[in-house]
């Protein structure tokens, strides 16, 4: 099965032109498997119990705690290594300035063994438009004047109309088409999944 991703736009700090942007790929969560689900996928793929999972990953993760808190980094099967990052209370510039009081624990790292991370080498990726996300640079001037053409064209629109013409998602061009219909712009005809905005 392959995993989804979409494409997102940088802006560029370096370039004086406010266009000038650059696109950087970023995974599509399916979602997210619970703790509960993932021990009863384990115990089917392994023949364990799922109390012999508890109890292996309980241990798992208290020595590990012991001795990442003693500032081990400690390596875990092909999974990778885990190590301890710390903070300052403050910025600091002279090593005098700070005592050991104001250091402390900021997060748990995880470097990829090499053996695990290959097993993505073979990945399969496909593009899907995030459901989240407007691909739209149109100013809301732009928009109106959009979707007035549309309906001289056409004589109606739809939701997902609006949506392809403008490049907003659902809940951003909803939000435009109610307040067209509120300052008269347009006209609602029909319900539920057969609404079609026609002029006044």
């Amino acid at each position: 099965m392959s995993a989804y991703y979409d494409l997102y736009q940088t802006p560029n700090p370096s370039s004086e032109n406010r266009d000038d942007v650059r696109l950087h790929a970023r995974i599509l969560p399916r979602g997210t498997i619970s703790a509960d689900k993932f021990r009863e996928l384990v115990a089917k793929a392994t023949g364990f119990s799922p109390a012999i999972l508890d109890g292996t990953l309980q241990a798992v993760t208290d020595e590990l705690h012991s001795w990442l808190s003693e500032g081990w980094t400690v390596e875990v099967g092909e999974l990778g290594y885990f190590s301890v990052s710390l903070k300052c209370d403050r910025p600091v510039t002279d090593k005098k300035e700070i005592r050991s009081p104001s250091v402390h624990f900021q997060n748990v790292n995880l470097r990829l063994g090499s053996k695990f991370r290959s097993r993505f080498d073979t990945m399969e990726l496909e593009r899907k438009a995030s459901p989240y996300v407007s691909r739209s640079s149109m100013s809301e001037e732009e928009r109106k004047e959009k979707l007035l053409r549309h309906l001289d064209k056409y004589g109606c629109i739809t939701r997902t109309d609006y949506e392809s013409v403008t490049g907003l998602v659902k809940h951003r061009a909803m939000t435009d088409l109610n307040r067209y219909l509120e300052e008269g712009v347009i006209r609602k005809y029909g319900s539920g999944k057969t609404v079609v905005y026609l002029k006044p």
